[in-house]
């Protein structure tokens, strides 16, 4: 017992209250907190791990890791003024120990981040050259992280009105990528950049390696079908168009329609507007037959969705028990579908609640030839479904 107590003693004689062990502690604490989405005490731990890590010289590397972390809890906290403050105190450690290291590199775009959520779009820029300027005169610094700063300050460099400087950072950044990790698809948003760019400059001989690339990065990733190659099969039709290459743009326009039905329906709306994109191809071409049928089409999605937005402002006029006003919207409704050529099909709701609301306002002869209408409608595709070829050929007499 007496020799228990004498090496409990001797090791509470080694631990003084501020031995290092306690911001070890305290980070430990803060990271487990972060674990548990407890930010509030996350930081308050995380705060005072720093602090005393700070207390005891050589502490440098640790501390400066502890504020990473802590920064990290505030940007997730929504308040990135603080995690730029406390990024700006781990940048004065790094820089201390080591000025042009791959470690002030990442604090600097990590500064840059913070500075382009808080809407301070010079800083951020001027954050990131500096970044690039670390980077570039660092060997040991991968050419990746290089590509990504400089896309990053080419992006920023459009919102600040610099666009040829832009272009500039963007061509380099793709190098740069192409050097380092080839096929990499972190390029993928700098390529689109640059592609759009030219494109909505005109410059579509340009735009259209950079897209075809695009679009090979995007099917290797996502496959042929998926909704991430949208956009760039979208962005090298109108492009392979303005080149006047006709045949590839209009597989890429089918493609496109093909896509958006697949992935958002046959109703949405950007299907509407591929539509309208056709059929301007189509006449510029003078194949007037073609570029019909398209604008048919899309009027005839637009006609669906403009009167299903009606039929749900009727419903909601009559659970009001606003009759008359319903009977006005449904009047004016029926005649936008008739003189859209809507389908059948479309306007079979809005015929069968319009003939029931005539019939509450004692207008049974109108009533009548809604139901008369809704019932030939039927007819006739019950007709069409249950028509089949005959499974014999009839000789001729």
């Amino acid at each position: 017992m007496l020799l228990i107590a004498f090496l409990a003693a001797g090791l509470l004689a080694q631990t003084p209250p501020d031995a290092p062990v306690d911001w070890r502690v305290q980070f430990e604490a803060g990271k487990q907190a972060y674990v548990r989405q407890e930010y509030v005490e996350a930081a308050a731990k995380l705060r005072s791990a720093a602090e005393g890590a700070g207390r005891t010289p050589g502490n440098e590397p640790v501390q400066f890791e502890i504020l990473r972390f802590l920064a990290a809890v505030h940007r997730e906290m929504g308040d990135p003024a603080q995690a730029e403050q406390v990024l700006a105190k781990a940048a004065e450690l790094c820089g201390a120990g080591e000025p042009s290291g791959v470690k002030l590199a990442a604090i600097l775009e990590e500064i840059s981040a913070v500075q382009r959520a808080q809407g301070h779009a010079g800083q951020a820029l001027e954050s990131l050259e500096k970044a690039i300027q670390v980077r570039a005169a660092d060997p040991d610094s991968p050419r990746a992280d290089l590509a990504r700063s400089l896309a990053g300050a080419a992006m920023l460099r459009y919102k600040t009105g610099e666009a040829d400087k832009a272009s500039e950072g963007l061509q380099r950044a793709i190098r740069e990528w192409d050097i380092a990790s080839p096929g990499d698809p972190q390029a993928l948003p700098a390529i689109e950049a640059l592609a759009t760019t030219y494109r909505d400059h005109a410059q579509y001989q340009e735009a259209e390696p950079l897209l075809w690339r695009a679009l090979r990065m995007r099917e290797a990733a996502s496959g042929p079908d998926g909704a991430e190659v949208i956009s760039a099969v979208d962005s090298l039709a109108y492009v392979e168009f303005g080149l006047k290459k006709f045949p590839e743009a209009e597989a890429l326009y089918k493609r496109l329609a093909a896509l958006w039905e697949t992935n958002a329906g046959p109703d949405h709306p950007m299907l509407a507007l591929t539509f309208d994109k056709m059929a301007e191809f189509y006449a510029f071409q003078q194949r007037y037959p073609e570029a019909e049928k398209c604008a048919v089409q899309a009027l005839a999605l637009r006609t669906k969705m403009h009167l299903g937005s009606l039929n749900q402002t009727g419903r909601v006029l009559l659970m009001e028990a606003k009759l008359a006003e319903a009977e006005d919207l449904y009047r004016r409704s029926l005649e936008i579908g008739d003189l859209a050529q809507a389908p059948d099909d479309t306007l079979d709701p809005m015929l069968r609640i319009y003939a029931k609301l005539l019939r509450e306002l004692k207008r049974d002869d109108e009533a009548q030839k809604l139901e008369t209408r809704v019932k030939d409608a039927l007819l006739r595709k019950a007709e069409q479904e249950g028509r089949r070829p005959s499974p014999v050929k009839i000789p001729k007499q």
